[in-house]
């Protein structure tokens, strides 16, 4: 059954049950923090956080209802590669890609509407701390 709340979305692509609460405290700060940087290019509200199941990707994304799906990977991908980022180079490299590209897509969609903030990075801190880490481990 597709679930409409933010939370219950990622806790899925995190490989956790979507009723099982029991991470929660660790996937909150996460996608909070993911959805600021959405914020920055243009997806979502300012001071828009996740703090429980009642908030919804209808809430979050408003009129941009267009980039919904996309926004849903986008903000998974993010917070699995926090939460429990792949052993395996070549699927690390993929999330990552993944993550490059529809967020290319979203900023490309929000930049026409208007609604991009300032933020201008090619390839986000966060990326390269993951890769970083990954190679300390190699």
């Amino acid at each position: 059954m597709p679930t409409n709340s933010i939370l219950a979305t990622v806790r899925t692509m995190c490989n956790v049950e979507e009723t099982d609460t029991g991470f929660d405290k660790q996937l909150i700060p996460l996608i909070n923090g993911q959805l600021m940087m959405a914020h920055q290019f243009g997806i979502g509200y300012a001071g828009f956080v996740v703090s429980d199941e009642s908030q919804s990707w209808q809430d979050l994304m408003g009129p941009h209802v267009n980039m919904l799906e996309a926004m849903k990977i986008w903000l998974s991908y993010s917070v699995l590669l926090l939460f429990d980022p792949p052993d395996n180079g070549t699927v690390l490299k993929s999330y990552q890609d993944q993550i490059l590209k529809t967020e290319w897509m979203l900023r490309s969609v929000s930049e026409l509407s208007g609604a991009v903030k300032d933020y201008v990075p090619q390839k986000s801190v966060f990326y390269e701390r993951i890769a970083e880490a990954t190679a300390d481990e190699d």
